[in-house]
């Protein structure tokens, strides 16, 4: 086995040391499993940074009780629930937005500060496209692989339409088709004044 000696500050071989004991493993044996999980991740294509994102996300969807379901069979049982009760399942959508919004808009109060979140954590999500533009107030979501049907960016879009109104968004329209959503609106001057005070 290669010998190597590794420098590190007193308070990182001090959280080591009490990780070790703690676990009842060895100083080496944590070092070297860190080293493999990093080789691991590169092999991979992944960075510290982007593990770290993933575990926020699943973190976040875990809060939410997200659960993970094939996109054709989320896909099929929205259209069923919307052929027989539309208003109702679009309400359910949006409350679920507004969960979320709440949610995220704790973690990162300002919207305009979303965009390269969103780029981050579009790499652990199904869609091929996920992508937060603000300017001034203007504010556009754009996400591409949203379900196969209209009925799915239908429910879709008015998530986002409640996740935007957390944030003050303002003046919503959407463009919407089999597979994308865009969704349009301002963010109110008042919480423009808010948010710089």
């Amino acid at each position: 086995m290669a010998r190597l000696n590794v420098s590190l500050t007193n308070e990182m071989a001090k959280r080591i040391q009490d990780s070790a004991d703690e676990d009842g493993k060895t100083i080496s044996s944590i070092i070297t499993e860190s080293v493999d999980l990093y080789l691991h991740l590169k092999n991979m294509g992944l960075s510290r940074n982007q593990l770290m994102k993933l575990l926020k996300f699943l973190e976040v969807t875990k809060s939410v009780d997200s659960v993970p379901v094939p996109s054709l069979l989320l896909d099929t049982t929205l259209n069923l629930a919307i052929s027989n009760t539309e208003d109702k399942v679009l309400d359910i959508w949006c409350e679920s937005g507004r969960i979320a919004g709440e949610l995220i808009k704790s973690i990162v109060p300002d919207i305009r500060m979303l965009s390269q979140e969103f780029k981050e954590y579009a790499l652990f999500t199904p869609l091929t496209k996920m992508e937060l533009k603000t300017d001034s107030n203007e504010v556009e979501l754009i996400l591409m692989g949203t379900g196969y049907s209209m009925g799915s960016a239908k429910v879709t879009a008015k998530a986002i339409e409640c996740f935007l109104n957390v944030y003050g968004v303002k003046n919503i329209s959407n463009s919407i088709s089999e597979g994308f959503v865009k969704v349009k609106g301002t963010i109110s001057e008042e919480k423009i004044r808010q948010d710089e005070e």
